[in-house]
């Protein structure tokens, strides 16, 4: 299988060099044909790196991950190509084990799961929803729920093969003004087009990252970005989305029990506190997304 490497990047010279290092070591230099990054403006050293391993850097035309994602796929040439981003430390096993889905006719998108490399607490708290997603997913199977289904932890563009034909022929990567939410989207108009897209549970990758707070930063920013995710799934695609705000309201205030079980069921005392926080901070981005 000879494959396009995509990436799109913004500031990002603090991972950059294992990002890409690991990258070069996992897949075999003769199955790739092209190694394009769309960088979003960077004033680090970002551009500079990727040049050092041979990346061909073009420039986002505008800004954020839908932008880019679509700048990179205008370049892709080969029949598959591979999504990456900045801050992911592709697992050692993945090129043995997610393109090979792409052999199936209606898969079009396969990826492995990666889970945050700190706090130990909210890297566990990833793992069980990674556990309970995968048990549902064979529950949505069963019962084909065709509202969650294309929904579930894993869906993510940062260690994910594609079938370029069939992106294309969707449209692209979705643009969202909020800029995230584009998988989801994605995932959406996959699973109404009649195709899947494969997450194997068992590839885990790393997520660097700097850190707790910054994280539920990050969960605010997510809240922000729900309401708009949330309309065009409804609005323009016809389609239920996957909970409500009153649902996330609910999840907040049980959040202390919901905290306590999962800290026990994993053995990690700081999601006591770790899972309400996450919970209040999605619910503060929420409120400020309207």
């Amino acid at each position: 299988m000879k494959v396009d490497l995509v990436m799109w990047t913004k500031n990002g010279e603090k991972f950059l060099s294992s990002v890409l290092n690991r990258i070069d070591s996992v897949i075999p230099y003769e199955c790739v044909n092209q190694k394009i990054l769309v960088d979003d403006h960077s004033s680090d050293r970002t551009v500079e790196i990727a040049r050092d391993f041979n990346w061909t850097v073009y420039e986002n035309p505008s800004t954020g991950i839908s932008a880019g994602a679509n700048e990179a796929l205008r370049h892709v040439e080969s029949l598959f190509f591979i999504s990456f981003e900045q801050d992911l430390l592709l697992a050692k096993d993945w090129w043995s084990k997610i393109p090979v889905y792409l052999e199936t006719p209606n898969v079009a998108v396969a990826s492995g799961v990666r889970f945050i490399d700190k706090p130990v607490g909210l890297r566990k708290l990833e793992q069980y929803t990674a556990k309970e997603s995968r048990g549902r997913g064979e529950v949505f199977i069963l019962h084909k729920s065709r509202q969650a289904a294309p929904y579930r932890f894993g869906k993510t563009l940062d260690n994910t093969a594609y079938k370029t034909r069939i992106i294309r022929t969707l449209g692209g990567f979705p643009q969202l003004r909020r800029i995230a939410g584009v998988d989801v989207i994605l995932s959406y108009k996959i699973f109404d087009a009649g195709f899947q897209w494969i997450v194997d549970y068992d590839v885990h990758s790393t997520h660097l990252r700097h850190g707790l707070r910054n994280e539920l930063h990050h969960e605010e920013w997510h809240g922000f970005t729900l309401p708009e995710i949330y309309r065009k799934i409804k609005r323009e695609m016809g389609k239920t989305p996957p909970t409500t705000k009153r649902n996330i309201l609910f999840h907040f205030v049980f959040s202390p029990a919901t905290g306590l079980r999962i800290a026990l069921t994993m053995n990690e005392p700081s999601i006591v506190y770790i899972y309400p926080l996450v919970r209040l901070y999605v619910i503060k981005g929420l409120l400020k997304g309207g």
